[in-house]
């Protein structure tokens, strides 16, 4: 089971906006603003953008629409990496989140092109971050991995010792694709990042694979998230832009079950007893040479180490196998203000008390 983390850290939350990257950006915030006087304190310290939902320069610009929406204009936007490690040699057939991220609705809240860090690259910044705040950062990575395979090239040890912890939303479970028959979205964008993280990482980061999102019991209609909690807060500028986004990309595709992977993964970061139902740790690589499998994330079932090389190979992730519907309903009910419903610090307790 997943521990909880330290009194005091610091996140860096590496995206590609779209809506359920929002929806992860939002309890994030909230739950550090709502926590800041308990025990448990965290500070975003950056928000790095990468090409993935859609391109860096949209995303970049999405993740400063989300904070003006949540009044914290105060976090740090960094631009990131524009193309895959090596280019795609097929071209997208369908940007799921709109060719913006946002489903193309418009009518976006203001930015200020000033409030870019573009002085700073992404990449640079996670590395400064890291130095600054030795073993203190956790990495919340929620797009394509290219970021941070990139830090990892650039800086190596320099980089890698100084890490806190790493969660990553991606790979699959059984081979399970939902954009090729075998790839889960995030690593297909950029495969050799994702080889490159799990191989070069000192500890095991932790990984929601594709899997447990689409086949969780989590009890929560398309209906009930535009209808109950898209109601019952449309006054907060965040929810009518997601209601907007949202309405636009899943209604028209047919719908019927909510997904928000990216807020899954940062509910299990925030309140990992509550969120974790069942994790196991593994040995896991990517392939990257299959003609129909190329991108799938490929786990290690032989028990403890393999033994088909003089060294073996240590365990390198942990997998979250199951996650808790009934937690995430709460959490999830919370960060989008539904009245009624346990705030994060009644959770926190709760998480306290396991």
């Amino acid at each position: 089971m997943a521990s909880a983390m330290p009194s005091k850290s610091y996140v860096v939350y590496d995206c590609d906006i779209g809506t359920d990257d929002a929806w992860g950006l939002a309890m994030l915030l909230r739950a550090e603003q709502h926590l800041e006087k308990r025990d448990k304190k965290f500070q975003l310290v950056a928000i790095t953008c990468v090409q993935g939902n859609t391109d860096v320069d949209n995303g970049t610009r999405n993740a400063l629409r989300v904070l003006h929406t949540l009044d914290r204009l105060d976090v740090p936007v960094y631009k990131g990496c524009s193309d895959p490690i090596v280019p795609r040699n097929w071209q997208r057939q369908m940007l799921f989140h709109g060719s913006d991220g946002l489903g193309d609705v418009g009518d976006y809240p203001p930015v200020q092109e000033e409030r870019y860090q573009l002085e700073e690259h992404a990449v640079n910044a996670m590395y400064r971050l890291a130095c600054q705040y030795p073993k203190q950062v956790d990495f919340i990575l929620c797009g394509p991995l290219t970021n941070f395979a990139n830090c990892i090239n650039i800086y190596g040890d320099r980089f890698l010792d100084n890490l806190g912890s790493v969660y990553i939303m991606g790979g699959n479970l059984q081979g399970k694709g939902n954009i090729t028959k075998s790839a889960e979205f995030n690593f297909i964008m950029d495969p050799e990042a994702a080889h490159i993280v799990l191989e070069r990482l000192k500890k095991p980061a932790l990984i929601l694979p594709w899997e447990p999102c689409i086949d969780g019991e989590f009890g929560l209609t398309l209906d009930w998230r535009l209808n109950v909690l898209g109601g019952s807060a449309a006054e907060q500028p965040f929810i009518d832009l997601l209601n907007r986004a949202e309405s636009s990309v899943l209604l028209s595709k047919g719908f019927t079950k909510w997904l928000t992977c990216d807020a899954l993964l940062t509910a299990a970061y925030l309140l990992p007893k509550l969120m974790i139902a069942d994790e196991r740790t593994y040995y896991a690589t990517v392939e990257l040479t299959g003609v129909h499998t190329r991108g799938q994330m490929v786990l290690d079932h032989l028990k403890g180490r393999r033994l088909d090389d003089q060294h073996g190979k240590p365990m390198n992730v942990r997998i979250i196998r199951k996650l808790n519907g009934e937690a995430y309903r709460k959490i999830i009910s919370w960060t989008g203000w539904l009245k009624d419903v346990e705030d994060i610090a009644q959770l926190w307790e709760q998480e306290q008390s396991l």
